[in-house]
This record gives structure tokens, sequence and C-alpha cells, in this order.
């Protein structure tokens, strides 16, 4: 009487496509404002939307804002400024460590590779690569103040 179906199938096919982002509009961070056209927020890509994320995690100082207090998102990056009883060694070793950590947390990232880390002056130039569920989005030449701010 009841059509047969086969829900194992059907939410195996579900997870292996991940979960939708939902609607995430464009953000230009060097204007520190919403990209519009037409008087219209632009959508941004998969790719966009994943990059976006993960600058917004590096420029986050864990527990500095309100809204993110409790959610365990941001880093902690004033923790190792001016620290010289620390090796650069350990530094560097620590802030790669937190963010490949912190990254998993986003449900469509499954890991990231090729992670290097340099200092200039006051700010560290970041690369990696983060691999998600729909594939490979490269991160080139991150750029954040060693305060948190991003250039």
């Amino acid at each position: 009487m009841f059509p047969k179906a086969d829900l194992l199938t059907t939410n195996a096919n579900t997870l292996s496509q991940g979960a939708s982002l939902g609607k995430v509009f464009l953000f230009d961070f060097n204007k520190r404002q919403y990209v519009l056209q037409d008087g219209k927020p632009v959508e941004a890509s998969y790719e966009q939307a994943i990059s976006q994320w993960v600058i917004k995690l590096l420029i986050t100082e864990l527990d500095q804002y309100p809204v993110y207090r409790k959610t365990n998102f941001g880093l902690r990056f004033k923790h190792f400024i001016g620290r010289r009883d620390l090796p650069i060694g350990v530094i560097n070793s620590e802030l790669k460590r937190q963010i490949e950590e912190k990254l998993k947390l986003h449900p469509q990232i499954t890991g990231v590779t090729d992670f290097s880390f340099t200092r200039e002056g006051g700010k560290g130039k970041m690369s990696f690569t983060v691999q998600t569920l729909r594939g490979v989005i490269e991160i080139t030449e991150s750029e954040v103040a060693l305060d948190g701010r991003y250039y």
C-alpha cells in the first residue's frame, strides 16, 4: 500500500554532497563592507564562502568579541605578541596547530595541507590548502597583522 523507499541510500547521497552553506554574501575585507551590485548584495560562490570563513577565523581573537564567546571561534594570536621567552619555532608550531584544529570545526572542511607561516615585521603571512567536501581551495598569502587585523 505504501511505496518502499531506500532511506539509507538517500541519506548516504546527501551526506556525500555535504550540507548546503545557505546564502553567504560576498564581503570585501579591504573596504570592510559587503559587495553590492545594483544595490543588492552579491552572493558568494562556495569557494568564496569558505575563504571568507577562513579569513574571519584568522582575524578573530578567541573570546574577544561577545558574539563569539563560548563558540570556540577564533585564534589566540595576541598571546604570542612580544614573547621573547619562546623560540620562534614553538610559536609557529602552535599557531599552525591552532589554525589546523579550528579550520576543521567548519562542517565543510575536512583537512588542511601545505601550511606555511612566515613573519615579516608585524605581519604574519600564511598560505595553505583547505580540503573541503567539494574539493580543494588554496588560501594564498593571507596577511594578518599579529594584532589580529587583516591586510
